[in-house]
């Protein structure tokens, strides 16, 4: 076993022990512990086959080719606006976008583009955006888009720019 694995593994028994003993003594931190663990464990099971298809389908259904033309290298400012645009549409936050993301990158799409994605999602989600705006009102939700998306633009070139395939990085990060 890995050192990784091992640390993982050793983590994971301390916890379900407390987790155990907790029930055991009536501690009420450990047993809320335990029991929003449990909500979070039958939330992530699911939304995970949805993420799983919408994965696959994506994996299938959109061709390299059509990546590196509309997010690679040479696609300019249109690569980041469907960027921003496919992440609009993320169902499913993180679980969905990260797994996206490692396909459009291992498709050919530029990575500041990638990077511009996945901002976008933890950003702009349309749910979120629908919440937010019933809160806060559509002008909070109006300068908070104005401000933001430029950022994350910014922020994702600075990346690529800090990240490339230049950077020392061995290939097998970059992949992972």
């Amino acid at each position: 076993m890995k050192k990784r694995d091992i640390i993982l593994l050793s983590v994971t028994a301390t916890f379900l022990i407390f987790a155990l003993v907790s029930v055991i003594i009536g501690f009420e931190p450990g047993k809320s512990l335990l029991k929003n663990f449990w909500e979070y464990i039958k939330f992530v099971l699911t939304i995970m086959p949805a993420v799983f298809l919408l994965i696959g389908l994506f994996n299938v259904w959109v061709k390299k080719e059509t990546v590196i033309k509309h997010m690679g290298h040479n696609s300019g400012i249109k690569g980041y606006v469907l960027a921003f645009i496919l992440a609009f549409a993320v169902v499913g936050g993180l679980f969905a976008a990260l797994p996206i993301s490692k396909q459009l990158y291992d498709k050919g799409s530029r990575l500041s583009v990638v990077m511009t994605y996945l901002g976008a999602s933890c950003v702009c989600r349309v749910p979120m955006t629908l919440f937010e705006a019933s809160l806060l009102g559509w002008e909070f939700t109006a300068i908070r888009f104005l401000v933001s998306l430029p950022l994350i633009v910014l922020s994702s070139i600075f990346m690529e720019k800090f990240f490339g395939k230049n950077s020392g990085i061995p290939e097998t990060v970059v992949n992972t």
